[in-house]
């Protein structure tokens, strides 16, 4: 075991120092991990200074999320910011063990504290919405825009928080495949559940997420009352834009054409994420 420390030890110091990034972040978990809402983290964050090495040691408590999802790093690091231990202008490279869940034995990324990352972190954007919600709502939506279904690209539409007034605002298309489902079975956070989504999200129409993650309906057709004007958008981009703009919701959007993944709030576009297929031609 400290054998393989001490190569993981060298070999994060060697891309670090090959791709530029000013800090290491160790993320591992303590053995013992009785609450099933938390998760409590060891944080180890190793930065280089311009004439020594610091190395400091944390610990940071975040909601559970999906086993398995990168969305839990994403809200560590969003921990770190909001307690000042990284910064605006950090480049880092971290590193997980397999405490992530259980699709991973260790994971390498590189995250840009920049100022798309900052904009995520601040807490005023959610209004409400558990944060733990919008994370896994987010991971989910780029693993649409990534794979697709069945060979091809699909759109759908994620219309987070403020869910009573939206569904005043919205008429269901299609029998509620949610109905009747119990509070753990319709929840976005239930990993068993990732699936099931990405299978009706081939349907037309949006889901309907509470701010506390229970998915109220899918396939549901939205009807504001105000029209937003977006040029080069069509009908479900339009739509979901008015809806955040007349409510306290926040919808996320996978499109179809490009696979572009967008976040909107207030009726406008807070968060565009192009894939790096598309950004390369």
């Amino acid at each position: 075991m400290k054998e393989l420390e001490r190569l993981i030890g060298k070999t994060a110091s060697e891309i670090a120092k090959e791709t530029n990034a000013n800090c290491i972040l160790l993320i591992t978990k303590p053995e013992k991990d009785e609450d099933n809402t938390k998760l409590l983290f060891n944080l180890t964050l190793i930065r280089q200074k311009e004439t020594d090495i610091q190395r400091m040691e944390h610990q940071l408590e975040i909601y559970r999320l999906p086993p398995g999802s990168i969305a839990q790093i994403r809200r560590i690091l969003i921990e770190a910011v909001d307690r000042d231990i990284l910064k605006k202008g950090d480049y880092v490279f971290c590193i997980a063990d397999k405490s992530l869940g259980i699709e991973f034995d260790g994971l390498f990324l590189l995250f840009k504290i920049d100022e798309k990352f900052l904009e995520l972190s601040k807490k005023e954007l959610w209004k409400g919405v558990k944060l733990d919600v919008f994370e896994t709502t987010l991971s989910i939506a780029r693993e649409i825009a990534r794979e697709g279904r069945e060979g091809r690209r699909i759109g759908t539409a994620f219309i987070i928080g403020d869910s009573e007034e939206v569904l005043n605002k919205s008429t269901q298309m299609i029998i509620n495949p949610f109905e009747g489902q119990s509070d753990e079975q319709r929840n976005i956070t239930n990993p068993e559940l990732k699936e099931t989504i990405k299978e009706l999200a081939q349907l037309d129409g949006v889901f309907i997420i509470g701010s506390n993650g229970y998915i109220h309906a899918a396939g549901r057709y939205l009807e504001p009352t105000i029209e937003i004007d977006l040029k080069g958008f069509g009908g479900r981009h339009l739509s979901c834009a008015a809806m955040t703009s007349e409510t306290n919701a926040i919808a996320i959007l996978v499109s179809e054409s490009g696979g572009v993944v967008r976040v909107f709030k207030d009726g406008k576009i807070i968060l565009e994420e192009i894939p790096e297929t598309e950004k390369k031609h």
